[in-house]
Formats: C-alpha cells, structure tokens, sequence
C-alpha cells in the first residue's frame, strides 16, 4: 500500500477509515491482491454502504413528513389561488408546490452529499487510484464520470471534482428523476388508496403509509451509484492484472490473436466511455496485444471451436471476463452467454457465471 491516508478525516465513518488506513500502512501484505477485499476492508465498506442507504432512505422519510406536518399545523398558510383564464376559475395551490420543489431540491443535495461522502470513503479504503499509477489522474477523470446506466450516455455522470468536492449537474439530474419517479408511485399509491377510503383520517393513514416509497426510491439510487462506484474503483488494477497475465499466457499464440476480437466484440466490448469496465478492457487489450477490435470476424463463432483445448480454455476465460467486469450481466451478455455454451466455446452455466459475478462484486475478486 503506497498512498498516505487523505487529510479529511471529518464524521464518525471518516474515522473509522483513518484509524484502518494507519494500521494497514504499517502493515506487510505480501499476498493482499489491490483489487481484492480483505476482511477488514469489506466489513468498513459494508457499514459504509449500510448507513447511506439508511440515510438515504431516511431523507425521504423527512421530506414527507416536512411537507405534510406544516399543511396539517397551519393550513391558512397553504391556502389555494383563485387563477381565473377565459372566465373560468382554477384553484392553484402555489404555495404547496414551491414549498415541495425546496424540499426535493433540500433533499437531492442532500443525498449527493451523503454518497459522494461514502465514494470517498470506499476510495480511501481502497487506497485507489494508486499515486505511482500512470493513470493516476485518469482513474480519478474516470470515477468522477462515473456513468449510471449505458441506455442514457454520458448524460448521468458525476462530473465532480478530482475530491468530489462539487458535484456538477449530472448527479444532480440522476436524483431528480429518481425523485419524480418516487413522486408519480406515492401519488399512485394515494390515488389507490383514496379511491377506497373518503375519510380524512384514512388520507392521512395512506399518506404514513406510503411514506416509505419515498425512502426505498432513495435507497435505490444510492445502492446504484455506490455499487458502480466500487466496480470503478475494483476494475482498472483487475483488468491490467488480468490482460498482462493473458498476454503472457496467449500473446504470441495466432489462433487466440485471431479469435480474441471476435470474442470480445461477440460480448460487446467496445470503447464507449459510458461504460468504464468495457472501455478501459478495450484499450488494455489492444495496448498489450497490438490488436484492434473494430469490425473482427464474429462469423468464427458460429460454429464449434476447431481449435485445442488450451486455446478455447483461454477464450472461455476471456469471454468470462469481459461479461462480468463491469459488474453486472445484462441481458444481450446473458444471451451471448447461452448462445456460446450451445457452439462449445463456453462449459460455465450461466449460474456459474454469476455467481462468480457475485464473488467479483462482493469485493474477491474476479478469478476464471
């Protein structure tokens, strides 16, 4: 372990990080791999993903009961407007829905602020990205950029500082859709329910009772952002790791360079920024082997592999990889999977596989 211990030592997590930080560093660990867990790491870790998601379930708790308490103490207040257009009088409650766009604005910057925290903690345990690392700063580009989900780009990013210190628009925006989401099922919920009960005292017991579509919505989103946050910082050294030990094994072989394009094209890999994992095995692979994976042959898998035994197990080891490094199996990876287990190019059951999936994110490491 090469990095000093980040000054920030702010909060109780913050703390507990410190204090595991400063005895690692005095610490031989000969056999601890940089891109596994030990124990100690994955207990801090978990406690750290534990409290944000209970804060950030419990956000929404509050915003409910913020919103709902003053209407129900001083409803004067929140008395509706008469907007008359064309003659005809409408009663606008402005008072009600500026009130609750400053609470959801209240509440998502709230939330970017407790899981930015808890990145930084998770970085700070793992001690990544490396200071003798080449890419360094690239790495640290790369978590802050972290994407939420390929269908939308680059559109959800972090785009915050090198120290997440200010978080820009794009996890900002990620939180507001996730809160109209939230919005559209509580009001479903206390349409549905209304629609069965008239009193005002059972309105307001579906309101309490759907108070924790709010806090699971939340949750949600942050079990999301920590959960590719920890992938971000997980993949980069197991994938260096993983292509040098190819490289050994295979890079001289013709029949792997040849098929291994196809491979990695036939799982998707691509260099496309909005998903790291992929994009960073892309270039690493053709850095290491001096290939390119645009347009291979991907016909050559359809058929049963005419090649040894050694050489397919080196693919299966490969197509393993590629599916599972960005930590999660999509469903496109999932049919590849299956398609290549009927040809012979993989033995792996698809249970297998994610359970090996599992191990990777679960912080083990990613062994095939």
């Amino acid at each position: 372990m090469s990095n000093q211990p980040p000054n920030d030592s702010s909060g109780p997590l913050s703390h507990l990080t410190m204090r595991y930080l400063r005895r690692a560093l005095d610490a031989p660990h000969p056999t601890d791999e940089p891109y596994v867990l030990n124990e100690v790491e994955a207990w801090v870790i978990r406690r750290v993903r534990l409290r944000t998601l209970l804060l950030a379930a419990g956000l929404g708790f509050m915003v409910v009961l913020f919103y709902y308490l003053p209407h129900y103490f001083w409803p004067a207040f929140f008395q509706d407007f008469a907007l008359t257009i064309k003659g005809i009088s409408y009663a606008v409650p402005a008072i009600s829905i500026l009130y609750g766009v400053l609470l959801i604005y209240v509440e998502v910057h709230a939330l970017m602020y407790v899981n930015l925290n808890a990145i930084r903690t998770i970085m700070a345990i793992c001690q990544f990205p490396r200071a003798h690392d080449a890419q360094y700063e690239q790495h640290l580009r790369a978590i802050s950029r972290a994407a939420l989900n390929a269908q939308y780009g680059n559109i959800f990013s972090f785009e915050s500082d090198r120290h997440f210190g200010r978080p820009g628009w794009g996890l900002s925006s990620f939180f507001w859709i996730n809160m109209v989401k939230a919005l559209l099922s509580f009001s479903v919920f206390k349409s549905l329910v209304g629609r069965f009960v008239g009193s005002v005292l059972f309105r307001q017991t579906a309101i309490m009772l759907g108070m924790p579509i709010l806090g699971l919505w939340n949750a949600f989103a942050s079990f999301r952002i920590l959960r590719e946050a920890q992938v971000r910082v997980m993949a980069p050294l197991t994938i260096h790791s993983f292509v040098d030990e190819l490289y050994e094994e295979w890079g001289k072989h013709e029949q792997f360079r040849e098929l291994a394009p196809a491979v990695l094209s036939c799982i998707g890999i691509q260099k496309r920024h909005y998903n790291y994992a992929h994009h960073l095995l892309a270039e690493a692979f053709e850095h290491r082997f001096g290939l390119t994976i645009e347009n291979p042959t991907v016909g050559v898998l359809n058929q049963p592999p005419a090649v040894a035994a050694e050489v397919r197990n080196g693919l299966e080891r490969l197509i393993i990889f590629s599916a599972l490094v960005d930590g999660r199996l999509s469903s496109s990876e999932k049919k590849c999977l299956r398609y290549l287990r009927t040809e012979g190019w993989v033995t792996y059951a698809l249970a297998d596989i994610q359970q090996i999936g599992k191990q990777y994110n679960d912080g083990k490491g990613l062994w095939v």
